[in-house]
């Protein structure tokens, strides 16, 4: 049965606690903890939170108390000069040890933006795969190797430590021009740490057609590679936005729920992701509507 989960995210330790415990009295079965996560924040969750509660935490969580509220993150999982891969890796290890305090089985990558003329990563991709001139510019571009290096640099750190902390490393394959990886990048990473503890998690904003369980007309590539893939995927996002990029909750934006449904069915937890924590019982419902098993689909799907 799929684990239903919630997405958490606090800048101030009041804020935690009141979401945790909102997501917890709610009814979800766990969290996963998201950007951005200061250090008061966490150390109130610490405090607060049930063991086995967590049940995934985004790499670079908690942010170091230096980093003030409503600063950036200077932390990129593929890091783009010697100073950030420095910093990046550094701040990878004390993630680790915060999934081990709260016993969270995944770390996950956040996605990396790409700086490449030509390439937007704000564009709403549709849900299939990037082809032809965006491989070419993404194939030939520096910025884009130099990435890449920092990606697998990063991957081998983190494997060679996640066995310690009984931890698995979770990329996720995007269908955006402008962020890495895509789905090609992604099996680079599973084909040079075979065996290692590396998984995927999905995004339901971002799902390439590699993982569509239903096939385009006249296409069956896709499909047949996202089944081989899917042994690989502990879980997905299901977050939802408008064309314009705005998030939204789920079943309100430009997200095409009745074609990745099938996709997401058989997979083993689900994060709902509401903005600012709000509409945490609708996100129940919809996940419940999601499943077909816990609640009728009814409405939920046909948006």
């Amino acid at each position: 049965m799929t684990i239903y989960a919630a997405s958490l995210s606090a800048r101030e330790a009041d804020d935690a606690r009141k979401t945790a415990s909102a997501i917890l009295d709610e009814g979800f079965e766990g969290l996963v903890l998201e950007a951005p996560l200061h250090h008061d924040a966490w150390n109130a969750l610490r405090e607060l939170l049930p063991r086995n509660s967590v049940k995934a935490i985004r790499l670079f969580l908690p942010y170091p108390r230096a980093l003030r509220p409503g600063a950036p993150s200077p932390f990129v999982a593929a890091a783009g000069g010697r100073e950030e891969r420095r910093a990046a890796l550094a701040q990878a290890q004390k993630s680790l040890e915060a999934a081990d305090r709260l016993e969270a089985p995944l770390v996950l990558l956040p996605m990396t933006r790409l700086d490449i003329p030509g390439l937007s990563p704000d564009y709403m991709a549709p849900t299939d795969s990037i082809e032809g001139e965006t491989l070419r510019l993404r194939s030939t571009d520096g910025e884009v190797r130099t990435r890449m290096d920092s990606l697998l640099l990063l991957l081998s750190f983190l494997l060679e430590r996640a066995e310690r902390y009984a931890t698995t490393i979770c990329l996720t394959p995007g269908n955006r021009s402008g962020e890495l990886p895509l789905t090609p990048e992604t099996l680079t990473c599973l084909e040079e740490f075979e065996g290692a503890p590396l998984g995927l998690w999905l995004d339901t904003c971002r799902l390439p057609g590699e993982f569509l369980r239903v096939p385009c007309i006249a296409d069956t590539a896709g499909l047949v590679s996202g089944l081989e893939l899917f042994d690989k995927v502990k879980g997905a996002s299901v977050s939802d936005e408008t064309p314009g990029g705005m998030p939204c909750s789920p079943g309100e934006g430009a997200v095409p729920w009745a074609l990745i449904a099938s996709s997401l069915r058989s997979l083993p937890l689900w994060c709902v992701n509401t903005p600012a924590g709000d509409g945490l019982a609708e996100g129940l419902r919809f996940l419940g509507g999601l499943d077909g098993e816990r609640e009728a689909p009814g409405e939920l799907l046909d948006g």
